[in-house]
This record gives C-alpha cells, structure tokens and sequence, in this order.
C-alpha cells in the first residue's frame, strides 16, 4: 500500500475512525467516544494537494457540552494531487507518484515539527489549536495527521480576490517573526527542510514535458494581445528552469550576501485564515517550512492575494514592513542575535527569485479558474477575468525583473 492508493479509511485514506478518536482523547483526557452518529466530510478539494482535509463532527459519548464539536484532521495522502493533476495535465507514473510518498512524508513530518517549535517559541504568530498529531515513520508509514481546531465564520480567499494592504500587514509581520527564530534558536531547526528544498522541489514535481505542457495551456489562455509577451515570458521561464538552474535556486542568497533563511514554502491564500472582516485568524499549513530566500514566502504571497496596482504602489513598503519586523524580533531576544542581512539585500532577492516564484503560479492560473469551486454569488466568468488581469499583471513584472536580473545578477546566469 503507498499514500497515493485509495484506501477504506476516512476520505479514502489509510487513517481510520480510530485513529482519530485514540489520539484526541488522550489529548482532552477524557474517556466519551465519538459515537454512533459521528460524521466526516471532505473541505479540502481544490484547498491543497498533499493531504486530505477531513471536518469530524463527533456524537460524544459523554460531556459533548465541554468537548469540541467539530475537528479538523489533516491526513497525509497523495489523492488530492492525483486529482489535480488529471486538470493540470501532469503526468504521473508509477515511479514518480512513489517517490512523492517520500517527500508528501517528509512535509508532514515538517509541519509537525513546526508546530512543535511554536508550542515553545511562539512570537505572537497566529495559529490554529493543535489537539494531536502523528507522524510518519517507518514503523508508521501512512497514517500521518494532524488533529487541530475548527474555526468557524470564515471568508475564503483565494488567488483571484484582491484585498486591501491593511489586511495583509498581520501575516507580512507574522511570518518575518517566524523567520526570526531560526536566527534566535538555529540549534532548534532539525525539522526544517535544507537549503535545497525548493529546487529539489522543482525537480520531483515538474521534469520538462510537463513545464511545456503548462507553458502551451497557459498561451493558450492569454487573450490575443498578450499571445507575444507570453511567448517573452516562456522564454525566461524556460532559461530559468533549467535542471542546472534549479540547482542554481540554493545559491540565490549567498548571490544576495547572506545565509539562507527560514521561511514558510508554501505562503498564499488557501494557507490563511481570515475572519469575514479580513482579519488574520491563522497561517497554517506549515509543511513546506525549509531554509531558503525570504522572498519565496513574500512573492508567493503578494502576488496571489493583491490586485497588480496596489501591488506595484506598495510592495517597498511591503518588503521594509517585513524587514523591520525582522529587526524588532531579534532585537528583543536576550541572545541578540546578529542581523542577517540588510533592508536593501532582501530586495535584491526579491528582484532576483521573483520569476522563479511566479513558476509556482502563473503557469496554471488561468486554466486554475477554470475549475475551482464557485463560491455563492460568483460566477466563472468574474474569476477568469480576475485571473487574466493578475497573470498579465504578473507577467509584465517578470519580464522587467529579468531584465533588471541580467544587469544586476550576471553571473546567476552565466
């Protein structure tokens, strides 16, 4: 049996009913069952490609009035992103679907043990209850999850919704606190991914076949007086993309004139939770949490959740309100840990990894609005709109950026 492979457990995973309920009464101390009226529906689809995500409404035994009345279970599985890949036109064989088992293992294993870390170390990071969580091991191949709060009154925000820059100011300074404990506490970062983590990344889950597959859906999706810069556009993306230029990923901050950092992996909409005023309730989803350049979080984030105007109006003031948090971070700690680079250094690799980071988005974007759910009073022709209106944004900004890149950075593509 692998993680890619349907099951008869909850959502069509391995992790069964008691699994769960073994794990959370341990956790509450308490001896109530789940019950015979117990219920599990499936929230994840289109939020997430390496893990089911399984709402649990218990029929307690016992004490219901003091127990939670719903649970969230994030279970390790390859399913989702088999699913996604039907649309998204990847390719999977057999050999590559086992060789992801490793690596979906190792991101869970990562987000568990970031929750770990913040247990101990949070920096008024914004967090979801975590109940329990079980890793996967070799005694314990394929049932992974983690158990946490359900919080309820949500807005979904997703890539094609804009909002305001007040809005996005609490996870620019949560996530800069985040980065700052590694310089305060390296000795504490065994879980995290290496420097590598990115470009290995890169490599497992796209070879060149189905970069050209992405790059022919999304020429075909731009609107006839775009069809020209998008060709500009494949053109960099492929230089870029390169297996030796993939490789090359890790060396960006050294290029830049600094260690790597830790950061996030994986920081965009579908991984925070907003209340329905657009107030930050969590970042979750830490399972890409690695060393690498800042900027990987800060990109992913400030072009999947921001129109291009206000985008291109405030992203110095973005980028100086993450580094000052930074700053105030470490300047409290009892250690005073050294400053790892400076306000103008971070925005050079800002520069310098921001085609690199639109990889990870603007290939699928358009095609992307084709298929996710509707939410109530939308329509599809809205969100392709929306869709066309960030990628054509995005796209302009890559190709001034690499322009910029092969003055700045020549011997990054030498």
């Amino acid at each position: 049996m692998s993680l890619h492979e349907e099951s008869s457990g909850l959502l069509g995973t391995h992790v069964n009913w008691e699994d769960i309920e073994d794990e959370v009464r341990l956790s509450l101390a308490t001896e109530a069952r789940f019950g015979e009226n117990k219920k599990v529906e499936n929230i994840g689809n289109m939020k997430g490609f390496m893990s089911k995500i399984a709402l649990i409404s218990p029929d307690w035994t016992q004490d219901a009035e003091i127990l939670p009345k719903k649970l969230i279970v994030k279970i390790v599985s390859q399913l989702a992103f088999v699913e996604m890949s039907k649309w998204s036109k990847i390719e999977l064989s057999e050999e590559k679907l086992r060789n992801f088992d490793e690596i979906v293992s190792n991101f869970h294993n990562q987000e568990v043990g970031t929750y770990e870390l913040l247990k101990q170390e949070n920096r008024e990071i914004p967090l979801i209850k975590i109940y329990a969580s079980r890793k996967i091991t070799a005694e314990n191949p394929l049932k992974g999850f983690i158990i946490s709060e359900f919080v309820e009154d949500l807005k979904a925000v997703t890539i094609f919704d804009s909002i305001e820059i007040a809005n996005i100011l609490p996870v620019v300074r949560g996530i800069a606190r985040f980065s700052a404990l590694a310089v305060e506490f390296p000795e504490k970062m065994g879980f995290a991914g290496s420097s590598d983590f990115l470009s290995k990344g890169l490599e497992n889950f796209s070879d060149e076949k189905t970069r050209e597959n992405s790059y022919k859906t999304m020429r075909e999706s731009f609107p006839e007086e775009f069809k020209e810069k998008a060709e500009d556009l494949i053109e960099i993306y492929r230089k870029v993309s390169t297996p030796e230029m993939i490789r090359r990923i890790t060396k960006i901050p050294e290029i830049c004139g600094f260690a790597p950092q830790l950061v996030h992996g994986d920081l965009w909409p579908g991984n925070l939770m907003f209340s329905q005023n657009l107030e930050l309730r969590a970042i979750i989803d830490w399972q890409a949490v690695s060393f690498g350049s800042p900027s990987q979080d800060l990109g992913r984030l400030f072009i999947t959740i921001l129109s291009t105007k206000t985008y291109r109006e405030n992203l110095d003031f973005l980028l100086e309100t993450y580094y000052h948090e930074l700053v105030k971070s470490l300047e409290k700690s009892p250690a005073k840990p050294k400053i790892p680079y400076t306000l103008e250094q971070l925005k050079k690799n800002y520069q310098l990894m921001f085609p690199i980071v639109t990889i990870l988005v603007l290939p699928g974007m358009i095609s992307y609005a084709e298929v996710i759910g509707l939410r109530d009073g939308e329509n599809r022709e809205d969100l392709k709109k929306s869709a066309i209106e960030k990628a054509v944004g995005m796209m302009e900004d890559v190709l001034k950026a690499h322009r910029a890149n092969l003055i700045d950075f020549p011997e990054y593509f030498e």
